[in-house]
């Protein structure tokens, strides 16, 4: 045994009075949609189902439009939220990367003063270096060699006197 719906007659359906309809909400808050039904403005009566087709077609095409509108400002809002964080994120790593460059500068500098520096000290020491080489080969040539001839000649002297060689 079938059951019978309790369903009114197109013929009986009246649209919503126009203070009922809601809008969108186009503030702050999160819009709340409901069909508006373009049918239902010029108060007319559903005479048969192809208005009743005409009428949920025309409100799920609104329905849908508000809600493509309300996903698409949703999705812009993410978008921008996302675009602020990635490019705050953005600013400290450059800041950190311009930090880095200076230290790194700074210890460039100090290093290149440091090996200038131990260039200058080598310099200095292997000019006094080469004073004091020169200062002892000098004094060499002036006093060893000379008292090194006469000791090499003594010794032939006495090479010569023993065993009775005259010296030409």
């Amino acid at each position: 045994m079938k059951r019978k719906s309790r369903r009114q007659s197109p013929s009986r359906m009246t649209c919503p009075p126009k203070s009922s309809a809601r809008k969108p909400n186009t503030g702050d808050k999160k819009p709340t949609f409901s069909p508006t039904f373009s049918g239902c403005l010029g108060q007319k009566s559903m005479n048969s189902i192809s208005d009743l087709k005409d009428l949920v077609s025309s409100g799920f095409h609104d329905l849908k439009s508000n809600l493509i509108d309300s996903s698409h400002s949703e999705i812009l809002k993410d978008l921008e939220a996302s675009h602020s964080r990635l490019f705050k994120r953005f600013k400290i790593q450059a800041q950190a990367c311009q930090q880095n460059m200076e230290n790194a500068e700074k210890d460039f500098k100090t290093m290149s003063e440091r090996i200038n520096d131990s260039c200058e000290a080598m310099k200095d020491s292997y000019a006094d270096f080469m004073v004091d080489v020169q200062a002892t080969t000098s004094h060499m040539c002036k006093t060893t060699i000379p008292d090194l001839s006469k000791s090499f000649e003594k010794a032939i002297a006495n090479l010569q006197s023993r065993y009775g060689i005259t010296s030409t």
